[in-house]
């Protein structure tokens, strides 16, 4: 049984992050669904011939070095358009080219995580003791954040980003817009360095279960 739990919170997590969210943008939804559940399981299978306590020390120091990544660039990011938006000879075209670059920063951070590390981490990091409950918490923490930036955040924020905007100085009602349309009261840097102290946290703890296969 105690193989088998990690697929429990693998499995589903995959099949809706990676398979209903991501995959679904191309494909019919119950395929993308299969496909994201279907990788979530494989991981599992490549992560039995890695799973010693090597491999789970790292995953939580690539975790760690993701979370801290994101955490930061969100803060930056949002900091930059804040500012931004107090200029009065700011336009519309100028804060759509700063925001335009952190787009691909965090699809490739977030992938990451997404596909990869929070799977695996699951994975290997399923021993008894207090690390697991740190990694079953961030993993929890992470798919609800992920969950919410799917459902709130994109559609708000690259709707904003595909629309025309003016050459011409915005207006303080249209900086009072952007800046909802663009959600820059955005927590979520908060909530990816909690996650990231978690896993610091976890960093120094012992599992409770030596190096050995379940």
């Amino acid at each position: 049984m105690t193989r088998v739990q990690p697929y429990l919170l693998v499995v589903p997590f995959s099949a809706l992050i990676t398979g209903l969210f991501n995959l679904g943008e191309f494909l019919p939804w119950p395929i993308a669904v299969l496909l994201g559940a279907t990788w979530g399981f494989l991981v599992g299978l490549v992560a039995l011939r890695i799973r010693n306590r090597r491999a789970e020390d790292a995953m939580i120091a690539i975790a760690a070095a993701g979370f801290a990544f994101a955490g930061c660039g969100g803060l930056m990011a949002i900091l930059l358009l804040k500012g931004a938006l107090t200029s009065t000879s700011l336009t519309g075209e100028a804060l759509e080219q700063m925001f335009l670059p952190s787009i691909p920063y965090y699809i490739a951070v977030n992938s990451i995580l997404e596909i990869l590390v929070i799977p695996l981490i699951l994975y290997v990091g399923w021993r008894p003791g207090r690390r697991r409950i740190l990694i079953v918490a961030v993993a929890a923490l992470y798919f609800g954040m992920r969950v919410w930036t799917y459902i709130a955040f994109v559609p708000a924020r690259l709707g904003w980003a595909d629309s025309e905007h003016s050459t011409q100085p915005l207006s303080p009602a249209e900086r009072t817009q952007a800046f909802d349309d663009l959600m820059l009261n955005d927590p979520r840097w908060i909530l990816l360095l909690v996650m990231f102290g978690l896993l610091l946290l976890a960093a120094l703890v012992r599992s409770a279960e030596r190096d050995v296969q379940q």
